[in-house]
């Protein structure tokens, strides 16, 4: 006698469709797995579909044989999409409000605080989501393409909104931050040098070189371990026979 398996799950249709907590979980799993042992790669799996699907890792080995590869086929494709930089984007809150997020307009203009703010955060997954919250903000006014946002008061303040933001707006801003960091940091340090007293600029001159380093360098690590992980999730779709 055949047996049906009925369990419910979503399956993510392209990125936009992943939350940015999801994607740092997921990140997190692959942060935890050492080597590219088959057993590593069957774990990843399940803790794919678990976090991108809902399913629970006990429930992940009931799923028919070709539905659980299709399904990671298609959480690859999703996890592997171009990320062009978006700069405008809709959240939904929990008061079924739609509220329009603008990242800052012209991140040549970055505040020395709010680059000091997002080097901190920006090189720590578990941290992404207060990275998101400096680099984007309510809409306050807008003409065509033009717009403005909200003064920066912290990243506390929208941090639990941007968990909810889509991942292929956050990919696309950080790439984007990550190729503009070396002009960022000249620039910013050159606009607040000449407002400091010498004592003033050795201490922040100091935090603030150490902040690049870790921050900015851990980040280009970061990417490359990521991509080089969500190559490999294809190659190990089914567990073994």
């Amino acid at each position: 006698m055949s047996r049906t398996v009925q369990l419910q799950l979503t399956i993510p249709q392209r990125l936009s469709d992943i939350s940015l907590e999801k994607y740092q979980r997921y990140v997190q799993v692959l942060k935890g797995i050492e080597g590219a042992t088959e057993e590593a790669g069957e774990f990843l799996n399940m803790k794919a579909l678990e976090i991108f699907c809902g399913v629970e890792l006990k429930e992940s080995y009931k799923i028919p044989m070709a539905s659980f590869s299709g399904i990671l086929e298609k959480i690859a494709d999703c996890l592997q999409e171009p990320t062009p930089l978006i700069k405008r984007f809709w959240f939904r809150g929990t008061n079924n409000v739609e509220v329009e997020f603008g990242m800052i307009p012209d991140l040549k203009d970055i505040s020395f605080g709010e680059y000091i703010d997002l080097d901190k955060y920006i090189g720590d997954w578990k941290q992404m989501h207060r990275a998101m919250a400096i680099l984007f903000r309510p809409i306050t006014a807008k003409k065509g393409e033009f717009y403005e946002i909200e003064d920066y008061e912290g990243s506390d303040k929208y941090a639990g909104h941007m968990q909810h933001m889509p991942t292929s707006v956050a990919l696309g801003a950080l790439v984007f931050f990550y190729r503009l960091g070396m002009k960022l940091s000249k620039h910013t340090m050159d606009y607040s040098l000449k407002q400091m007293t010498e004592e003033q600029l050795q201490q922040v001159e100091s935090r603030f070189l150490e902040a690049n380093g870790v921050g900015i360098n851990h980040f280009m690590q970061s990417l490359e371990e990521m991509s080089h992980a969500l190559t490999r999730l294809p190659k190990s779709h089914s567990p073994s026979a």
